[in-house]
């Protein structure tokens, strides 16, 4: 998303149709007008859970959680979503995948 405008630009960074218009396991960051964070992650390739998302789907849904800048972060079996240690999502591939890079957020105390 670009100035609260849905901008899905997958032609552009010649991403292949299946990633562009297929369904998967989807993970976002976004930012409100307010300047809050806004982190998503969508289940998918499971059945009986959830059949993911296409691109076009993420940005609506970044859309109606009130993104007015969003990003498409890795997806598939790389979308996993970790609070305070726990997996809050379910994993395509069945449990969490390692990754060598993360996106990390943290609350300072104060």
């Amino acid at each position: 998303m670009r100035n609260g405008e849905i901008a899905v630009t997958g032609q552009e960074e010649r991403f292949q149709a299946d990633i562009t218009q297929g369904r998967a396991p989807r993970t976002a960051l976004g930012v409100t007008a307010a300047g809050e964070l806004l982190l998503a992650t969508v289940n998918g390739r499971q059945a009986r859970i959830s059949i993911g998302m296409t691109l076009e789907e993420l940005a609506e849904l970044m859309l109606e959680l009130g993104a007015v800048e969003a990003m498409n972060l890795d997806g598939g079996g790389s979308s996993t979503m970790v609070v305070r240690g726990i997996v809050l999502n379910a994993p395509s591939d069945g449990r969490p995948r390692p990754v060598s890079n993360a996106v990390l957020v943290w609350a300072e105390v104060e």
